[in-house]
């Protein structure tokens, strides 16, 4: 047992190390390269931020990355987006015209769901069965330690090698975690296991709804619904508090700083927040995490002052941060394992409207006003319903709920 568990440790690390390449470099480093790629190629704010809108691109990805895991595990996934995302950075210095940078972006957020969002929940419900909230949470703090890291890093790298030879640098990171992926992951329980199998770990692992059941539940669209609007945090918000502290007359490495204070609260929601899911229904536990999003864009707004971010930091990075880790642990409580990773691809798959939608709505508001008062006073509306809906998503209660030794992929296809 003691095995086991190190094993699993040792996996937990290399999905921490994974989300905070992936999220640090994708998510927060965004921001800070915006004015750079405006002053030397000429790009327009409104072309750059369009390059978000490729997020949708999880939400497609997330499906059949979701059959994949659910086929072949998590390994062979998480090592094929990993170089995907390498790819996409490598070539970053040779971008001369805006479709490049479009086409890099989409193969960037084409990968995150195999790097991360998916393949993460998958190994910390199988590996952590009795402290998934915990587990969740701490491996998911990669995310915001990637974004103090990644924040400030490229602030400084960018001012003292350039936006290109930054750019590579990231891509040779993501390169050199290919390896270790291969090395160390594995599943507790493989994904294709003989007709001698089903013992009780297998049974334990794949109890839960088939994607069947889950779709003709009322709680699946309810979680979905929820998540559409909430997840407009990352394409809408996030990469815009630099441009926006900018606007304000922010200097670019005080704003990558508060950036980076930003993403230390996450990580503390990731923690705070997990914990909680051990304790209350996961519902009641997302819900509050989108309330404190919303009360931190709302100080400040109502501040009207940019100095004000920094006491709207606790509460919005609270939230923010709890959001990415408590999503799969959602979904795990409300249909199970059995088929996690189809459903969890399903609902992720449903977020591209919002992804596609919420940036270029951002950035047609900011053309239009010259600041993203509007656009943020917007986001909190939807977050308040995102909020109201997902504490109404209860668990599904069928027959299959309980633990069975046949194969997640029987089941998800």
């Amino acid at each position: 047992m003691s095995a086991r568990i190190h094993q699993g440790v040792v996996i937990a690390f290399v999905v921490f190390l994974s989300f905070t390449l992936t999220v640090g470099i994708t998510q927060y480093s965004f921001g800070v390269f915006v004015t750079d790629l405006e002053g030397d190629l000429g790009w327009s704010r409104a072309e750059i931020t369009a390059a978000v809108s490729f997020f949708a691109l999880v939400g497609i990805f997330s499906l059949p990355a979701g059959w994949l895991l659910d086929r072949y595990g998590a390994r062979p996934v998480m090592a094929a987006s990993l170089t995907a995302l390498a790819v996409s950075y490598l070539l970053r210095p040779w971008m001369t015209e805006v479709w490049q940078f479009y086409a890099l972006n989409a193969i960037q957020f084409a990968a995150m769901p195999g790097a991360v969002i998916i393949t993460a929940g998958r190994l910390v419900g199988e590996w952590f069965e009795e402290s998934r909230g915990r587990a969740m949470g701490l491996t998911a703090m990669g995310a915001n330690f990637g974004g103090i890291i990644f924040s400030s890093l490229t602030a400084t790298l960018i001012t003292t090698i350039g936006w290109r030879s930054s750019y590579f640098v990231y891509g040779l990171l993501f390169a050199a975690l290919v390896p270790v992926v291969i090395l160390v992951v594995r599943d507790r329980r493989q994904p294709a296991p003989s007709a001698g199998g089903g013992g009780q770990e297998g049974s334990a692992v794949t109890a839960g709804a088939s994607v069947a059941e889950a779709l003709r539940s009322r709680s699946f669209w309810l979680v979905t619904i929820a998540l559409v609007l909430a997840t407009m945090t990352y394409g809408s918000v996030l990469p815009q508090v630099v441009p926006h502290l900018e606007n304000e007359g922010v200097s670019k490495t005080s704003a990558a700083a508060a950036l980076s204070l930003f993403a230390v609260f996450g990580m503390c929601g990731k923690v705070s927040f997990g914990w909680m899911t051990e304790r209350l229904p996961s519902r009641y536990v997302m819900a509050a995490s989108i309330a404190c999003q919303v009360t931190g864009l709302w100080v400040l707004l109502a501040a009207g002052s940019a100095s004000w971010f920094w006491a709207a930091v606790p509460m919005f990075g609270l939230g923010f941060g709890a959001l990415g880790a408590i999503m799969p642990l959602l979904v795990q409580e409300t249909f199970g394992l059995r088929a996690f990773g189809t459903i969890f691809g399903l609902v992720n798959f449903a977020t591209l409207g919002s992804a596609l939608v919420g940036p270029l709505f951002v950035g047609a508001s900011f053309e239009e006003t010259g600041s993203y008062y509007f656009a943020f006073m917007v986001l909190s509306v939807a977050f308040v319903v995102a909020a109201a809906t997902v504490a109404f998503a209860r668990p599904y209660t069928g027959a299959s709920m309980r633990p069975a030794a046949a194969p997640v992929a029987a089941d998800a296809s």
